[in-house]
């Protein structure tokens, strides 16, 4: 754990916090953003800056409580479905330096369209191909 991180804190009791579940390994809390209800943070308890720097181990953890969260609101909840993210980095919009995935429960009468509207690509398909395939 970070002794400066805030998700730190919550999952020691440092900062008290909507806690949704828990287990061994992960934490998940309500973001306290008020931005659309049912708004869930799941967190690794092992510290760890972004995804990028997650442990393999940590990442599944933290994908099963999000998976095991989103089927708990579909099926027990009267949610319809669920929308994900996470931010990496500065350029990403990342605010808290703690890798955590963000659960967005959903109903078809929420009125919310939170998926982003791009501006269109700006180099060729095929160019973009080369450049990011593994090999």
């Amino acid at each position: 754990m970070a002794d400066d991180c805030i998700f730190c804190k919550i999952i020691k009791g440092e900062i008290p916090s909507f806690k949704i579940y828990e287990d061994d390994y992960t934490y998940a809390f309500l973001d306290i953003a008020k931005d659309i209800d049912g708004h869930t943070l799941v967190i690794p308890k092992n510290h760890c800056r972004s995804m990028l720097e997650c442990s393999s181990e940590d990442m599944k953890h933290v994908m099963d409580t999000v998976q095991k969260i989103s089927k708990h609101y579909i099926d027990d909840c009267g949610y319809d479905g669920i929308n994900l993210f996470n931010c990496t980095n500065e350029c990403a919009h990342q605010s808290v330096f703690h890798f955590h995935m963000h659960i967005l429960p959903r109903k078809i009468t929420d009125g919310q369209n939170l998926v982003p509207k791009m501006p269109g690509a700006k180099v060729e398909l095929e160019e973009t191909y080369k450049a990011l395939k593994l090999d």
